[in-house]
């Protein structure tokens, strides 16, 4: 599952760190799981060892965007007690604003980051990123630089960032986000601390969301299994009701797959691919699809190796029981096979709605 949180759920990202400080003791950093992370942190700050460049990198929304911006927040405070921010200055009280674009949230705190119709971040992004940060800073802390989807840096914005890694400025720091570390030039992840998040235990995101966001212990199972690891996209789903519909929305049309026809699989396509959208926008829709798909796939799998209490699509299971009566195991497997290629061919720049078609006819 590769949901990624953009556009206007990075506002929710402040609205988290807020909500979450409320319900937890000063000192705690705005985390489910990876504790190693913010202990790393923590002790970095408490020290003064605190690094021109690092990397944050893991699977989509584990908390490596609530992380960066919090890092922001303890170094841009004017009043800290070691990695602990104030809350009351004038740089904590731009962290408190839940409305408006991020992106002007605060006079030190700068982001960078993949126009929705681009491939790449260009060149001229990054030389204004970092001009901006070459500037001193307006509260007199330092100058914080967040990049989301590093990975996705043209080569020509790659080395020009490089030239700045190579000679970190004082009170500086730069956090790239991705998911692909080895996407990154060698050069750019040797001059930088890498932080690497895991997936989290479905344990530990229900019972966040039963002791902090006060949902049932149902509903929070329910979530806690569908994020797979990931508590930015179980929180999103509580948070987002049309995100969460669109999402079952998805997993119904494959589920319907199983019972229909060939003509009727087609009838289903209808809406998964826009014409309007340009193909990147297109190519990136479908992909999210497929993995929702794959996870239906994989539930499937587990059903059949007896192993119930693993399967994340726990709101459907009565109809994953009735897949798993008529389908064998092998024809599964050929499935998730024919999905795995269909990411190929779209990452190759075949036309999207043939993927979909090539998928519904394999069924």
């Amino acid at each position: 599952m590769s949901y990624e949180i953009g556009g206007g759920m990075r506002k929710l990202l402040f609205v988290f760190i807020s909500c979450y400080n409320k319900s937890m003791k000063n000192s705690d950093w705005p985390l489910v799981g990876n504790g190693h992370i913010s202990a790393f942190l923590s002790k970095s700050i408490k020290n003064k060892k605190i690094a021109g460049s690092y990397i944050f990198c893991g699977p989509e929304n584990l908390g490596k965007d609530i992380a960066a911006v919090y890092f922001a927040k303890v170094l841009l405070c004017q009043n800290r007690k070691e990695d602990t921010p104030c809350d009351k200055c004038i740089s904590c009280r731009k962290f408190k604003v839940n409305k408006g674009d991020s992106q002007t949230m605060h006079s030190d705190l700068y982001f960078l980051e993949k126009e929705d119709e681009k491939k790449n971040i260009s060149i001229e992004k990054v030389r204004d990123f970092i001009s901006k940060l070459s500037m001193s800073s307006f509260m007199n802390t330092y100058k914080i630089g967040i990049i989301y989807e590093a990975h996705s840096l043209s080569t020509e914005a790659a080395n020009a960032l490089l030239k700045t890694l190579e000679e970190p400025k004082k009170n500086v720091a730069i956090i790239m986000i991705t998911p692909k570390i080895e996407s990154l030039p060698q050069t750019i992840a040797s001059r930088s601390q890498i932080l690497k998040f895991n997936p989290v235990q479905a344990d530990k995101i229900h019972d966040y969301l039963v002791e902090k966001l006060e949902i049932t212990r149902s509903a929070a199972k329910n979530f806690a299994h569908l994020s797979m690891g990931r508590p930015m996209l179980a929180l999103k789903f509580i948070e987002d009701k049309e995100f969460y519909q669109d999402y079952l929305d998805k997993v119904k049309i494959f589920i319907d797959f199983f019972n229909k026809d060939i003509n009727e699989r087609f009838g289903l396509l209808g809406g998964l691919s826009n014409e309007k959208k340009s193909n990147q926008e297109n190519v990136s829709q479908i992909l999210k699809i497929i993995k929702i798909w794959e996870g239906i796939i994989r539930d499937l799998l587990l059903l059949e190796l007896e192993q119930n209490d693993l399967i994340s699509n726990e709101i459907v299971r009565a109809d994953l029981v009735k897949i798993k009566e008529k389908y064998k195991t092998g024809q599964l497997l050929k499935i998730s096979t024919g999905l795995r290629q269909a990411e190929k061919y779209l990452l190759a720049n075949v036309n999207p709605k043939l993927v979909l078609e090539q998928i519904a006819v394999n069924m």
